[in-house]
């Protein structure tokens, strides 16, 4: 088990009793625990579904495993509902392994968070399997440059960039042509339509997936193409694409030269991030993270819409399912007052002193929410991190001010907050991570 999921943090009850702690004579066996008052949930295994999407891989172990986070008093399970296994051939939708997995989930009395799962499985922490993108979707993406890349000609094939929401280039069944946007909304509809006997009791939560690992960002920083930490990452905004609504939004030709070309680099080894200079405030630098960080916002509310839009063409009530959205918890180089790390990945913290990429984010769902009656839920990561354990100064890592950060701006627009750990770790050596969690949600 990879990842803890917090829900619905916004609620607050009064804590449950303790779980007792078993007696000698009940050592070796779990005795049944007693649900706290924040709903977990816990991800399945990235590889669940069997590599044709209509059944589950190993349905008896995962029963098994189902079994115990339930004794474990665990709410449920969140799994990805990956692009490529469950639309092999555009319109052909294989969600067989997930009436399976809501099944067994609900004889179980187990809740299930599906990840509608748009992105790449590979190549990222925790990755042990390869899902790549759908070959219908990918190879007219790369035809048409709608694949992020940087500036230096690296490319990620981790998602289709947001350059190809309103492109009309993907097939259909019928050999028509549909954007990217349509192909997201096709798929969720024929998800909600195929799970209608499921929603509100087992299924209960829809995570829109966004950009690489699902998250509203750019893929900024890949492990498969050499990147390692602390660095700040890439700037990918170099597409076709891309280039076209930078060119007719504003009156750059290109991105900045100044902007990062070691994607290992820290801030003060890029010119457009100097704390000293600030370029980051001012002229083209200021001009162009703001865009950047902009048509993020805008395909995130683009993606929300075209979810809502796929439910309502579905008939499915407003208070029958909720959505909510991921959010990278970049916590390095935070101290720094470039916020180089989040900026490359498009959240804008840094271009004028009151830039706060969060509360913008936090603010469209909200908005999202309101207009639709549909609750939307801000799912934010790095929750098992803290601000001492860093064995790295130069990191300028300050995960636990960046969770304060973003639960103000949930607080500020009346939005749910839950959180995940961005690392796995284990029962056996995890108290750490645990600790640090039930820390977190003692404001909760």
């Amino acid at each position: 088990w990879r990842l803890l999921h917090m829900g619905s943090a916004m609620k607050r009850q009064a804590p449950e009793p303790a779980v007792p702690v078993p007696s000698k004579k009940q050592a070796g066996k779990l005795v049944n625990a007693v649900p706290g008052h924040v709903p977990v949930f816990v991800m399945l295994q990235l590889d669940w579904l069997a590599d044709d999407g209509l059944a589950l891989r190993n349905p008896d172990t995962l029963r098994r495993q189902l079994t115990l986070l339930k004794k474990a008093a665990v709410t449920g399970v969140m799994a990805d509902v990956w692009w490529s296994l469950c639309e092999p051939e555009p319109g052909q939708y294989r969600f067989g392994g997930v009436l399976a997995l809501c099944q067994v989930l609900a004889e179980l009395g187990l809740k299930l968070q599906a990840t509608m799962a748009f992105h790449k499985c590979g190549g990222n922490v925790g990755d042990v399997v390869d899902f790549p993108l759908p070959t219908w979707a990918l190879g007219p993406a790369r035809e048409q440059g709608l694949l992020y890349r940087s500036r230096t000609g690296v490319f990620s094939e981790d998602c289709l960039s947001l350059s190809a929401d309103a492109a009309p280039i993907f097939p259909t069944h019928d050999g028509s042509r549909r954007t990217a946007l349509m192909c997201y909304k096709d798929y969720i509809s024929a998800f909600a339509g195929q799970m209608k006997a499921y929603l509100g009791q087992t299924l209960v939560e829809l995570q829109v997936g966004m950009g690489p690992c699902g998250e509203l960002r750019y893929p900024s920083y890949m492990m498969s193409n050499g990147w390692q930490y602390p660095g700040v990452g890439l700037v990918m905004a170099h597409d076709a694409g891309m280039l076209r609504m930078l060119r007719g939004a504003t009156s750059l030709k290109d991105p900045p030269w100044m902007l990062p070309e070691d994607q290992n680099a820290g801030p003060e080894d890029c010119s457009l991030f100097r704390a000293e200079e600030e370029l980051f405030r001012r002229g083209d630098g200021k001009v162009f993270l703001e865009w950047y960080s902009k048509v993020l916002l805008r395909h995130g509310e683009a993606m929300l819409d075209a979810a809502c839009d796929a439910l309502k063409e579905q008939q499915i009530e407003a208070r029958t399912l909720e959505l909510s959205v991921k959010i990278s918890g970049l916590h390095w180089h935070t101290m720094h007052p470039s916020r180089a790390t989040e900026a490359c990945a498009g959240y804008d913290c840094c271009s004028n002193t009151r830039a706060d990429a969060y509360c913008d984010i936090a603010a469209m769902l909200a908005a999202i929410a309101k207009k639709t009656s549909r609750p939307v839920t801000f799912n934010f990561t790095c929750l098992e991190m803290n601000n001492w354990s860093n064995s790295m100064p130069h990191a300028q890592s300050a995960p636990e001010d960046l969770i304060a950060q973003v639960r103000r701006a949930c607080v500020a627009h009346s939005l749910p907050l839950a959180g995940e750990n961005a690392l796995e770790f284990d029962l056996a050596t995890g108290s750490w991570a645990f600790e640090q969690m039930n820390k977190q949600l003692r404001g909760w």
